[in-house]
């Protein structure tokens, strides 16, 4: 399978990222596309272009304030093989306090009284540890997707991250995916810091008190 690992940025690379980026294991047909732009949805835009029009199977995409193990790859990789999976997510958290998991367990866009679109995104607090489970969107911290997932989103929607009114650029993604009626998935048994002031992780949801089944 040919995987395109993808890293957005805004900036300089956190040297913790880079260190993991230089552990993670990957087989031979894997390659990096680091694309740099002020507007992340653009460089989420443009990596996804570039990894239909030279015919990757699969992207991993990688946020460039995570860590995360060498195996990485090889586990989510395993999830999507061997459960026919199209999206699975790593297990990550917000990089402030108090913390939370960044996957969610509904994503609604709708108009309010007035009309307006809305967005609502309801955090999947109690999320079940060491399991392969659906979720209903999740942040972009570390996340495999097949192309043909992309590739169909951008077919229906145009640009996949184009952000929607109140609604981020990742979860816009995953709001597209649900209407397709495609699942995306979450591995609780893989788990990424993200580089803050430190590195928050589910140890400090679990500290403020945070719930998994």
């Amino acid at each position: 399978m040919k995987t395109l690992i993808a890293i957005p940025c805004t900036d300089m690379v956190h040297v913790d990222f880079m260190t993991s980026m230089i552990n993670l294991r990957k087989t031979e047909d894997t390659a990096y596309a680091v694309q740099a732009n002020s507007m992340i949805y653009d460089s989420r835009n443009s990596l996804a272009a570039k990894a239909l029009v030279n015919n990757y199977d699969r992207v991993l995409w990688l946020d460039s304030d995570m860590v995360f193990e060498a195996d990485l790859l090889e586990r989510l990789s395993k999830d999507m093989d061997d459960k026919g999976l199209e999206f699975v997510t790593a297990l990550a958290f917000k990089r402030h306090l108090p913390t939370g998991p960044c996957i969610y367990k509904e994503l609604v866009y709708k108009p309010n009284k007035a009309g307006l679109l809305i967005s609502e995104a309801k955090a999947y607090k109690d999320y079940p540890v060491k399991k392969l489970f659906r979720v209903a969107g999740a942040g972009f911290g570390a996340v495999l997707v097949k192309c043909a997932l992309l590739r169909d989103v951008w077919e229906r929607y145009g640009p996949p991250f184009d952000p929607m009114t109140q609604m981020g650029e990742d979860l816009s993604f995953c709001w597209r995916v649900t209407q397709l009626g495609r699942k995306m998935w979450c591995d609780s048994t893989v788990k990424v810091g993200h580089i803050g002031q430190y590195i928050y992780s589910e140890t400090d949801y679990k500290r403020e008190g945070g719930e998994s089944e």
